[in-house]
């Protein structure tokens, strides 16, 4: 089952000496590459697929934090468990801020799923830290909801 996107053209760009690796393990060499781009353009996009799908899945799998914000003043922080995320929104207007908290359930097969969706959205990893802080933050203050 396709879980995740292709790479762009840029994103394998980026990471051509991990493609390289990928296909020497596949036992694909240079030449048969070429070879196989005029001949077998199928088996092209078989690597490719596999490939992406092999990288979202190690990239995701790295992440335990994420935020993403989709306007001015509107923070959203995710903390990634095996199978739970946490959600903690900071909105500040002014000198206001509201805090909100919650959560996400989900089988261990689809954390993979709900970081990249979020990657898609344009979402950027982060780190642990940042999310403890803000954690400490909002417990600090009062107007805290669920």
């Amino acid at each position: 089952m396709k879980r995740f996107r292709l790479l762009t053209k840029e994103e394998l760009d980026a990471v051509r000496p991990e493609f390289v690796r990928y296909l020497a393990s596949e036992g694909i060499a240079a030449d048969d590459w070429t070879r196989k781009q005029a001949e077998h353009p199928e088996e092209i996009q078989a690597c490719l697929e596999d490939f992406s799908q092999r990288f979202w899945e190690g990239a995701t799998a790295a992440i335990q934090c994420i935020e993403h914000s989709p306007s001015e003043g509107d923070l959203w922080l995710f903390q990634f468990e095996e199978t739970e995320a946490k959600l903690i929104r900071c909105l500040r207007k002014g000198d206001s801020i509201t805090w909100s908290e919650g959560g996400k359930t989900f089988e261990q097969e689809a954390r993979g799923q709900e970081i990249f969706q979020l990657l898609e959205q344009g979402a950027k990893p982060c780190d642990l830290e940042r999310f403890k802080t803000y954690q400490t933050e909002m417990n600090g203050t009062t107007g805290a909801t669920n």
